[in-house]
């Protein structure tokens, strides 16, 4: 297949090293084309010295910049395919295979782009460019490919394009009333995404890019001006700002599902009969079951991958994602399941995803009471972006390192548990404490969890304790740390320590209704109702947050405040207050039977009393 080479050839100190890069790193045959933007002398005679190679050369007597400049040659051009490239680009090697093979991948494709460093958008390498200029080529290719070869957006720069020149033709090429620069790459991604055709990153092909001299040092201002008037010039075409309608573009996205399993005969079936539809690509690690496991994964056409258990979570989770070859990754695990709402929400999240979307982070619901409404929930970043290279830390209560552009999405996965190995993790921990290993605020924090789910109260204080006393820790730890601390305390007798330590989590967020309704228990537990009912009274009055990554106790938003003050006004012997709290209780717990035992209690108390 032909391809053509278009220099667009503006500044004459950068045009050398471009060319030079082009006709030593380019083997193969391609036609190679000349655009001399403000017919540069120097550059004329820049292209004498490669005498040796046809270079065809077009000459503009003032500047035209890229959109006219790229036209100019891509219109002289006879290849199938049209390399645009700016001066400022400074290629490698394998740099056109790699990208005339992304395109190959993709036949709905119009064009593909190339990694770099210092520049906007999806395009720039997420590894520190001092770090890739000390790889080798071949390395370099690895680190940058090693989540996948290419990857889908909805834009691309104009420094460096391989374009299918018939797709390129139909769109009319670019609009020349983006003068200059800026845009007009934005105007050709957008009417080629309209048209139905799709734009590639080559993740595995890395060119050097070198910030320009300006175009008119006599004009400091131009650029500033030229980039206001093209970007109005874009919101008179379209309506609206063209960046931002390429940041809200949405397509449909493939998932895989990465699983790590070790005898979950009893759930795994419940789990992917709730999504095996709606995904792509099942990846189940085994870690060493002994039951059906394994044939039940089968059922679902699952890859299944053996992985010897190492006591650490993060590890078998990360090895499930390098398994995984979807654009995006979704994980869960045996005992999660997709409810039939959330089923239908997932589905329409990725028939339209924001091509920007890097997470997507959904409500997980930990447990329900026996209606079935949520009484615990808090948030995880659930759907990924394999390109991305996000891992697993941490041996135990593992988490997804993210970065990027996250969407908080109300969707839920519902924890539904059948079976549970109470001692598993906290036996991970001691046997990680015997060893001498140093435990990160995290570990600490779910070490000292571990402690307090099995009564040990005093150790669990004291880890509690350690982790406060760490200079960094995420703010959500510290205010649970601060409540299951006080609650230790409370448990051990401790009731002033308990309070102080309820309170200290006031010093790094606004009250939190949990931490509220153990003060409030602290105070009934002493009978001390008017204090009690002060702080059930505040919890009563805060909203439940519903972005929150903090796990959220649901009761304590909601009926449980109202029943406790119903407890207080009743002691106090306010029977009328006490009975409008319980009438708000039954409004989020009606069938309750403590609301109805309360009622007819509460009568009789109001009968007696008139």
């Amino acid at each position: 297949m032909k391809t053509s080479i278009v220099i667009l050839a503006q500044h004459p100190s950068l045009f050398e090293d471009c060319l030079a890069a082009i006709h030593k790193h380019t083997p193969e045959a391609c036609e190679l084309i000349v655009v001399n933007d403000g017919a540069s002398f120097e550059i004329f005679s820049l292209i004498e010295r490669y005498s040796d190679t046809p270079i065809k050369t077009i000459a503009t007597t003032e500047r035209r910049g890229v959109a006219a400049g790229y036209n100019l040659g891509a219109s002289a051009a006879s290849g199938e395919r049209i390399v645009l490239i700016r001066d400022s680009v400074t290629v490698g090697p394998n740099w056109f295979s790699v990208l005339s093979a992304c395109l190959n991948a993709h036949p709905d494709a119009m064009m593909a782009g190339p990694l770099s460093s210092g520049i906007s958008g999806q395009q720039n390498a997420r590894i520190a460019a001092e770090i890739l200029n000390k790889l080798t080529p071949e390395a370099r290719t690895e680190a940058l490919a090693a989540n996948g070869k290419s990857q889908s957006v909805s834009r691309l720069l104009h420094l460096l394009l391989l374009v299918r020149k018939d797709l390129f033709d139909e769109l009319g090429g670019f609009d020349e009333r983006f003068a200059l620069e800026s845009y007009e790459d934005d105007d050709l991604c957008y009417r080629a995404l309209l048209a139905g055709y799709r734009l590639f990153i080559a993740n595995n092909c890395y060119v050097r890019y070198t910030p320009p001299p300006t175009l008119f040092p006599e004009d400091p201002d131009w650029f500033a001006r030229q980039l206001g008037h093209n970007r109005q010039a874009g919101i008179e075409k379209w309506g609206s700002d063209l960046t931002e309608l390429l940041y809200q573009w949405k397509r449909s996205v493939k998932v895989s599902l990465c699983m790590i399993v070790k005898n979950e005969e009893e759930t795994l079936e419940r789990c992917l009969s709730s999504v095996a539809d709606l995904v792509d690509e099942i990846v189940i690690v085994d870690t060493g079951s002994t039951d059906r496991t394994k044939n039940i994964a089968g059922k679902f056409d699952a890859r299944i991958f053996d992985f010897q258990w190492v006591n650490d979570f993060s590890k078998a989770r990360n090895y499930a994602f390098s398994q995984a070859t979807q654009e995006y990754l979704l994980w869960l695990d045996a005992d999660d399941i997709l409810l039939p709402a959330d089923r239908e929400k997932f589905k329409t999240l990725v028939s339209a995803l924001p091509v920007h979307v890097d997470v997507v982070s959904m409500h997980y619901h930990l447990s329900r009471d026996e209606y079935g409404n949520v009484t615990s929930s808090l948030r995880r970043n659930r759907l990924l972006r394999r390109s991305m290279g996000y891992r697993w830390v941490g041996a135990v209560h593992e988490y997804v390192e993210v970065h990027g552009s996250t969407l908080n999405r109300d969707i839920a996965v519902t924890h539904d548990r059948v079976h549970t190995n109470s001692s598993r993790n906290l036996h991970i921990y001691e046997g990680k404490m015997a060893a001498g290993e140093t435990f990160s605020p995290r570990d600490t924090y779910y070490f000292a969890n571990e402690l307090y789910e099995h009564g040990q109260w005093e150790r669990a204080a004291e880890q509690y304790e350690k982790l406060l006393a760490f200079e960094h820790v995420w703010i959500e730890d510290r205010i649970g740390a601060c409540g299951k601390a006080s609650e230790c305390y409370h448990q051990l007798g401790r009731n002033h320590e308990a309070k102080l330590k309820a309170l200290q989590s006031f010093a790094y967020a606004l009250p939190r209704a949990e931490n509220c309704c153990r003060l409030g228990m602290f105070h009934l537990s002493e009978n001390a109702y008017r204090e009690a009912a002060w702080w059930y009274r505040l919890a009563s009055e805060l909203e439940m947050p519903t972005d929150s990554s903090a796990l959220l106790q649901h009761a304590c938003w909601t009926w449980l405040p109202h029943i406790q003050l119903c407890v207080c006004h009743d002691r106090m012997g306010e029977y009328a207050l006490a009975y409008e709290e319980n009438e708000l209780a039954a409004q989020y717990i009606p069938n309750d039977s403590r609301i109805g035992a309360n009622r007819s209690y509460l009568k009789s108390r109001l009968e007696q009393t008139k």
